[in-house]
């Protein structure tokens, strides 16, 4: 019997799709693998300035690969502006300060500190933490005269001004998040099963079947499971860090739970189902409540107003409930509770109960994708500086309180910058003192395997130099067979970027540590005869990057 070795398509899909959601490392390692070697290609070759091209392509690696920002296109848009001219400050410090040691490391320590803390801010600064230290550390490690500055900020502009045009007509990221579709369909099918509920309890000649409550319960039941799996299926959260993005993750456990309220609280399917015109009057409200909160994540920049008005529909059929079922309990006179007295008054709560506990779970869905509608409203400037949702204060003095609550001795934030800050000085301060041959790369080390406590340091640390040794082996084959054709390099480039992209993500760290030491193995030897010495260098430098790593992580 003879079988095929040849790999399909649809498995190696399905593979990524597991590794990646969302495919969202793969859209931005296929838009970086397309800008990235063309605006090179454009700076060196044509335009003819190495400094250009090499800001040109750094920024696009930073500005494609390293930040995803959510939220409507427009606002998208801002935050890369906002990014683009991040870049350009920080691109003209680094070259004002390269010179000077002592001045390069302290402005490298207060520069880091400000990027890393300022994270706390808002979601927006903590997802372009890395892609501003890139811009900083960049221009630091290469000192040129000030005359070269013109030819990085133009390298810079081109980079962003691709970068917004690759996001507009790349591959897209989809507005929605992930988790809003499915779980409309989930509010959306409780409501009907809530209705058929009530329906039932009321009676009468036109009162649902057993078989159509038992298929709208069953609906509802796969619209849940639906949504678990989408939640569940990888081990990363398929959401931002957003406000929207996490009020949505803790609605997968509200819409959970409710579903559970929902199997417990039916009606029974057989005989004849007790009526209770309260309960009845909530669970139809609940059912409005969940239809208004399918409709604003569908929309979620919608009014809220509806919504609004049903929750308070859905607070009075709660209070009226309470008041009618404390009145209508039976009341027996005469000696101790017996059995025959204690049933019925259980029995007679028993459908109020269920009842209010179903207005709860639904109320509290309501706030939350209120909360999460509200966050979407907002502004970017509210976004960049981390405004709560209808918060009275204003954005700056609400960004000024959040930062100045993590200004204390046990703050987490603030270990992890300070040691983020310092552990970059000194890999300035030793790259400087050693002279190597390209101290960026020290730069990339240290920012590489930086993390939050010594343990995990040491452990990226390792990792590191192993993807490292491994991207230099191969880099070192490659240049080999390569040989004097370096025109080769050109085709491999865009395929080393998509892969460096990819690798973290789908495969693991040091897959990525190798996969982006390939490219810039291939990157550095472009428009040169190829030499495979380099790869040495790139070993020895990231080795003292993660020997500061972990000197910085053990000190703390």
């Amino acid at each position: 019997m003879r079988t095929s070795s040849r790999i399909r398509p649809g498995s190696v899909a399905s593979w990524l799709r597991d590794r990646d959601p969302e495919l969202a490392a793969t859209r931005r390692a296929g838009r970086t693998a397309l800008v990235m070697p063309a605006l090179f290609a454009l700076c060196s070759q044509v335009i003819g300035s190495p400094t250009m091209a090499t800001f040109a392509a750094f920024g696009a690696f930073s500005m494609l690969l390293l930040v995803d920002f959510t939220g409507p296109m427009v606002q998208r848009l801002r935050a890369h502006l906002g990014l683009a001219v991040g870049w350009a400050v920080l691109i003209c410090l680094g070259t004002l300060v390269a010179d000077r040691t002592w001045l390069a490391v302290t402005a490298m320590v207060v520069i880091g500190f400000l990027v890393l803390f300022s994270g706390v801010v808002s979601s927006v600064l903590a997802g372009a933490s890395t892609a501003l230290l890139l811009a900083f550390i960049l221009p630091v490690t290469s000192p040129v005269p000030f005359a070269e500055l013109p030819a990085r900020l133009a390298g810079a502009g081109l980079a962003a001004a691709a970068a917004m045009l690759a996001v507009t007509l790349l591959w897209p990221r989809p507005s929605e998040d992930p988790l809003s579709a499915p779980a409309a369909r989930v509010c959306c099918a409780a409501a009907e099963q809530l209705r058929t509920d009530a329906s039932r309890l009321a009676g009468g000649p036109s009162a649902p079947s057993t078989g159509q409550c038992r298929a709208r319960a069953d609906e509802a039941d796969a619209a849940a499971a639906e949504l678990r799996t989408v939640f569940d299926a990888t081990p990363y959260r398929p959401t931002g860090l957003s406000t929207s993005s996490r009020a949505l993750v803790r609605l997968v456990d509200e819409l959970t739970w409710l579903s559970s309220i929902l199997a417990d609280s039916a009606p029974p399917l057989d005989g004849r189902p007790a009526c209770d015109i309260d309960a009845r009057s909530v669970r139809r409200a609940a059912a409005a409540v969940l239809d208004e909160v399918a409709a604003l994540l569908d929309a979620p920049r919608g009014s809220p107003d509806e919504l609004h008005a049903a929750s308070e529909s859905l607070r009075k059929a709660m209070a009226d409930m309470e008041r009618n079922a404390t009145t209508r309990l039976p009341v027996r006179g005469g000696g101790a509770g017996t059995p025959s007295q204690v049933h019925p008054v259980i029995g007679a709560l028993d459908l109020s109960f269920r009842a209010q506990e179903l207005g709860f779970a639904t109320l509290q869905i309501a706030d939350n994708v209120a909360l999460a509608a509200a966050a979407e409203r907002r502004s970017w400037f509210e976004r960049l500086l981390g405004r709560e949702p209808d918060a009275v204060t204003r954005p700056l003095a609400a960004a000024r309180e959040r930062a100045a609550a993590h200004l204390q001795p046990g703050s987490v934030w603030l270990h992890n910058s300070l040691r983020g800050a310092l552990g970059l000085g000194i890999a300035v301060g030793l790259a400087n003192v050693t002279s190597v041959q390209h101290s960026f790369w020290v730069l990339l080390g240290t920012l590489s395997v930086l993390r939050s406590n010594a343990l995990n340091t040491g452990q990226n640390a390792v990792r590191a130099l192993g993807g490292t040794l491994a991207g230099s082996i191969i880099g070192t084959g490659l240049l080999q067979l390569i040989g004097h054709h370096g025109t080769a390099l050109w085709f491999l480039l865009p395929l080393a970027v998509l892969l460096a992209g990819i690798a973290p993500a789908a495969i693991s760290f040091a897959a990525g540590q190798a996969s982006f030491t390939i490219t810039l193995v291939i990157l550095f030897n472009i428009g040169q005869d190829p030499d495979w010495h380099i790869v040495l260098l790139r070993i020895q430098d990231i080795a003292i990057g993660c020997a500061v790593s972990v000197l910085v992580g053990l000190f703390f």
